[in-house]
């Protein structure tokens, strides 16, 4: 096997591990932890969900990064099948898969660094547990299931692109 056909395989291979790892653990929130919780008061739901995104927090991004430097080496390796990007259809599906994948980094972004911290003070117990903290976890709630729902669908359709790439450049 030819060097740069084994560095193919093993950055499409890391690449696929990647996309898994992250949709995966979305559908694994969406559908296994979230209907477990669902008898727990909303403020526990709040504080197990904060845990798990703790926890989770390492494999995101690692998954992240490896999909941005896997997926950067992939259109390298392939530019020449993806120009001029608007004119092939090959071009046209990375284009819409890399506007859904800024999507899902921009939604990542928001709940790591405003809907978490938001919602770990409006937990904390020095934070008086009123009707107004009440109204205002509810608000960061309905928008961080709101956003968990557009992440997940968005990398469902992720996925649905990288299929259809594949097939589109497999022709090329």
């Amino acid at each position: 096997m030819e060097m740069k056909e084994l560095l193919h395989t093993i950055s499409g291979t890391l690449h696929i591990l990647a996309a898994v790892t992250w949709i995966g653990s979305i559908i694994y929130s969406e559908f296994a932890v979230k209907p477990a919780l669902k008898p727990l008061s909303d403020m526990k739901i709040h504080a197990i969900n904060g845990l798990a995104m703790k926890n989770f927090s390492t494999l995101t991004w690692t998954s992240l990064i490896v999909l941005i430097l896997t997926g950067s080496y992939a259109i390298f390796d392939k530019q020449k099948e993806l120009t001029p990007l608007l004119e092939e259809p090959s071009g046209i599906v990375l284009t819409i898969k890399l506007i859904l994948v800024a999507i899902m980094i921009g939604i990542l972004l928001i709940q790591v660094f405003s809907l978490g911290p938001k919602m770990s003070s409006l937990i904390n117990p020095s934070t008086p547990q009123n009707q107004e903290s009440q109204i205002k976890m509810t608000q960061v709630s309905n928008t961080a299931t709101t956003l968990s729902k557009v992440h997940l669908y968005a990398g469902v359709l992720i996925v649905i692109l990288a299929v259809i790439l594949s097939a589109l450049l497999e022709k090329s």
